[in-house]
């Protein structure tokens, strides 16, 4: 292995690329100083990696090794030198016969490696050149500070020199890894036994804790099955009984609606029974009427009989036609006026009869109006009564799916400070009751106390008594939430906008601080379209509610869907307060119809005995019309024949026939008077019967209500208990009913209900159990074996560790040793060629102990008794160190080295006596020789000249000395 050129560019002083060609044997480097010849040395030594500026004699900063020009030349921004080696004897472990170790660097950037063009790290580099001789540090690179160094180093200091060519540096570096391997692992072995000390000390009481977990869970999970089944065979009870009862009410109200159209139909026969005894009534009173009259006319005709009679009789007596002509037109005459009298009259009456009529008529038609509303408003009274017993009895058990917060507002007399919940002391404004619910959400339940003292005295009742978790608000450190100046002004200016929750909410004022906490900064908007385009004005940063409970979260998220009916408490307290209103309405309607049926019925009943004065009045009229129509055409036809006897003999039988007729209509009417009577007290006793069947339907539709509501406020607290045992399993379980079924045993009920009593005792028991015990036991437990393990390794390592570095110890002894005898054989023999006789020799200063012990040097010059190194003179001192450098030359042959001005300090015999010696190691070793000695110049094979011109440039010249001196001897 040989180098083959170096090639450097913007390196220092050497701004343009330049090559350097070696061959083997000794090649000098020389110039005048200050010429930059020692900056080649520098670039081998930066090539193979030197970190320090200041070895390489350049600026605070690596990048001062790039030119940087001078006053006729600009600087480079890039510095890079290759060294090119001849590889064909493989010392590097690489397969090319060639190998070129480049190193670049550019201003303001690292520098780069590369090996044979391809890009490395300096790790890379070091490795390669390891073992060959080469490095920054090697003895192939000595200069005159080196020298000087050996010279005037400590023993202890010196030795690093026969490290290095006894080839133990490695294993000294591999060494102080290795301690430093060995004192990490002890230090991780301590770490480790603390912390497994530190383990142990949590182990046994996790342990406990572990088992006391596993007790419970066992008991747990024991018990989740055995009430499961319970819960499931509960629940599914309370389904049929709730079954059971809605077909009850169903079939109640079946019932219900039967009864009432049965009472409706009733209603109405007995309306029409009414009705037909009013015109009973009224036939009756107009038959006794005319029967009255027609009494009244059979005495009058009776008279006019009586008159006739004695007329007849004047008449007769007197003898006189014309005297009964006269009378008898005077009372035709009469009898003509007073019948077109009657009609005049009739026909009077029977316009009065008619109006009557039509105006009974529309009033029956108005009271059939009222009586259906008054009806309609009787039967949606009954409904609503209905529904709020319903929710009256869902709002005496408001807390049964939150079995903490029922705890607590049961016990409240016994504990303190506790004011109620967030749902019972903030009341909704009418329609508002959705809306605030959902903005309250969880909060609903909230139990308001007067500080944290009381809420913490009724948390640990809750624990003492296992009764379940509640949320507690003190009041003591509620402080409001209000929006932004800016998000109200948005807000309330947003399409939609209903208000803020906290201004829809009646509360006392010591409440305040409660209501604008938990709805302060909560908006309202009247749809889901307004609510999300008031988030979106207001960036999503509150939350808002809608009238209907849909909900846009902070965020953009949104809640929404249907409810069931009276699914929160918030909206049963809304619905009661409205069933409250529209039941008062309904009954207000109620009695306003009843109240506005009285009169009119007062009026149907006076116009209906109009009717019947009208109807007597026109059958009086009608009977006595016809009589007097009779009469006129009787005193008509008499008046054709008054004198004749045969016509007053006519007259005569007219009025027996009159008064014949008379008894005849008055003993019909007595016969239909009767028969009018009878059926008058038929119908009565049939309207009597009618109101009883009606008064009884009524107690028992009225009972069948009762039933009803019993049953719907069963069923609402069934339905509630098993909406509380769902939520029971669905908190507990986190299962369905449907899914309970599934996983139902085959026990025996009432021992399974006996056995979970037995397992909440047991599970009271136990105590507070750390439910995490059991897993943080198992990982604490793997951690403590792993660590353990851990532990084992790393002694195991801190063993091997151990081994490997008694076996460097070994090895670094061994070969030291046999270095430093070989050395310091060579040594005497040199030293003897370098000084003309004498002797030398190397002294370990322990040599106990070869791996620590310095090297001392003791000279005896010719003629002079023998001394240390230090009492000689810096010339004498720098052959003497020169001397044990050859005499490591020798020791071990070394393929390249480079000197710079090591011989600078020795006289020029001195220097003669170096470059002929150096001249026996080329046949075995290549020599870079930076020099400006003539001795040494003459022992070259070749010479490389540095100059530098006015542009501060390097530039070299070289000649090669065989070929100069046979020039010179041919000349």
């Amino acid at each position: 292995m040989f180098l083959k050129r170096i090639e450097l560019q913007g390196f220092k002083s050497f701004a343009d690329r330049t090559v350097l060609q070696f061959d083997q044997g000794v090649t000098g480097i020389v110039g005048p100083n200050g010429c930059g010849k020692s900056n080649i040395n520098d670039a081998i030594r930066w090539v193979l990696g030197e970190q320090s500026t200041k070895s390489l004699r350049s600026g605070t900063a690596m990048s001062d090794i790039i030119f940087s020009g001078s006053e006729v030349r600009k600087p480079v921004n890039l510095a890079s030198v290759s060294l090119v080696f001849d590889n064909t004897q493989r010392i590097f472990a690489t397969d090319f016969d060639e190998v070129e170790i480049t190193r670049v660097i550019r201003r303001n950037r690292d520098a780069q490696y590369l090996i044979n063009r391809t890009p490395c790290r300096l790790k890379d580099v070091t490795d390669l050149v390891m073992d060959t001789g080469l490095g920054r540090d090697s003895l192939s690179i000595i200069t005159q500070g080196n020298i000087s160094s050996f010279a005037d180093a400590k023993p202890e200091d010196r030795r690093s020199l026969f490290e290095e060519a006894a080839g133990v540096a490695k294993y000294k570096k591999r060494k102080k890894t290795s301690l430093a391997k060995l004192e990490a692992t002890q230090a991780n072995l301590e770490r480790l036994q603390d912390i497994l000390d530190e383990l142990e000390r949590q182990l046994g009481p996790l342990e406990k804790q572990a088992e006391k977990a596993r007790r419970y869970i066992s008991l747990r999970d024991e018990l989740s099955s055995i009430e499961i089944t319970v819960l499931a065979d509960e629940i599914g009870s309370l389904k049929e009984q709730v079954s059971q009862l809605e077909q009850d009410i169903d079939h109640s109200r079946i019932q219900e609606g039967r009864m009432s159209e049965d009472i409706q139909r009733k209603e109405a026969s007995v309306a029409d029974l009414r009705r037909e005894t009013t015109e009973l009534d009224s036939r009756i009173l107009e038959l006794q009427k005319q029967y009255a009259a027609n009494l009244q006319e059979r005495v009058s005709l009776e008279k006019r009989k009586t008159q006739l009679d004695e007329q007849r009789r004047r008449l007769l007596e007197s003898g006189s036609d014309e005297d009964r002509r006269s009378q008898l037109q005077a009372l035709a005459s009469e009898a003509r006026l007073e019948y077109e009298d009657r009609l005049d009259r009739l026909n009077s009456l029977e316009q009065t009869r008619q109006e009557t009529e039509q105006n009974l008529a529309d009033l029956r038609q108005k009271q059939e109006v009222l009586q259906k509303e008054r009806h309609s408003a009787s039967n949606r009274l009954q409904d609503l009564l209905r529904r709020q017993d319903t929710v009256t009895a869902m709002l005496r058990q408001p807390y049964t799916h939150q079995q903490g917060v029922n705890a607590v507002m049961k016990a409240r007399q016994s504990l303190q400070g506790i004011e109620g919940t967030a749902a019972a002391l903030l009341q909704p404004k009418e329609g508002m009751g959705s809306a605030v619910n959902a903005a309250l959400g969880g909060a609903v339940f909230n139990i308001i106390t007067t500080d944290e003292q009381c809420a913490r005295g009724a948390i640990r009742f809750l624990k003492r008594n296992r009764s379940g978790r509640a949320t507690f608000l003190p009041m003591s450190v509620c402080r409001p939430r209000f929006p932004k100046k800016d998000q109200e002004t948005i807000a309330q200016a947003a399409p939609g906008a209903v208000g803020w929750a906290a201004d829809l909410v009646d509360c006392k004022d010591r409440y305040r601080n409660v209501r604008d906490r938990l709805l302060g900064n909560i908006f309202v908007c009247d749809t889901l379209e307004h609510a999300n385009e008031t988030a979106r004005r207001l960036k999503y940063g509150i939350k808002i509610v809608t009238l209907d409970g849909d909900i846009v979260h902070t965020g953009g998220s949104m809640t929404g869907g249907s409810q069931k009916q009276g699914s929160s408490l918030l909206t049963l307290q809304d619905e009661q307060r409205q069933l409250e209103k529209r039941a008062a309405d309904a009954q207000t309607a109620v009695q306003e119809l009843s109240r506005s049926l009285a009169p009119l019925e007062s009026q149907v009943q006076q116009v209906q005995e109009e009717l019947v004065q009208l109807q007597v009045e026109r059958a009086k009229l009608e009977n006595i019309a016809a009589l007097k129509k009779e009469k006129y055409e009787s005193l008509k036809s008499r008046l054709a024949a008054a004198g004749e006897e045969e016509d007053r003999q006519a007259v005569q039988d007219s009025l027996a026939a009159e008064l014949s007729r008379m008894h005849r209509t008055i003993d019909g009417q007595e016969s239909q008077m009767n028969a009018l009577q009878q059926h008058r007290r038929e119908t009565g006793e049939s309207l009597t019967g009618l109101e009883e069947e009606i008064r009884i339907l009524r107690r028992d539709l009225s009972a069948l209500q009762n039933e009803s509501r019993k049953g719907e406020v069963a069923a609402a607290g069934l339905k509630s208990r098993m909406e509380s045992l769902l939520m029971r399993l669905n908190t507990d379980y986190t299962m369905t009913y449907e899914f309970a079924l599934t996983q139902k045993r085959d026990v025996d009920l009432e021992q399974a209900r006996i056995r979970v009593r037995e397992l909440r005792e047991e599970i009271r028991e136990i105590g507070s159990v750390n439910l995490d015990a059991p897993e943080e036991y198992d990982a604490l437990h793997e951690r403590y074996v792993d660590l353990k393990k851990q532990k084992e390794d790393l002694e195991e390592a801190g063993t091997r560790i151990l081994s490997a570095i008694s076996e460097m110890d070994e090895t670094m002894t061994a070969q030291f040793d046999e270095m430093f005898h070989k050395i310091d054989h060579e040594l005497d023999g040199v030293f003897s060629a370098m000084f003309g006789g004498g002797h030398a020799r190397l002294i370990l200063t322990d040599p106990e102990d070869l791996l620590t012990s310095g090297v001392d040097i003791d000279v005896q010059p010719p003629g002079k008794r023998v001394k240390n190194i230090q009492t000689f003179s810096g010339g004498e001192k720098a052959l003497i160190a020169i001397s044990v450098l050859f005499a490591i030359l020798k020791a071990r042959t070394m393929p390249l080295c480079i000197f710079d001005e090591v011989e600078a300090a020795l006289d020029q015999a001195n220097v003669e006596r170096f470059a002929r010696y150096l001249s026996k190691f080329k046949e075995d070793s290549q020599f870079i020789v930076v020099t400006h000695r003539p001795g040494t110049m003459e022992q070259c094979d070749d010479l490389y000249g540095v100059t530098m011109q006015k542009d501060g440039v390097s530039t070299i010249l070289k000649v090669r000395l065989e070929d100069a001196r046979e020039m010179a001897a041919s000349a």
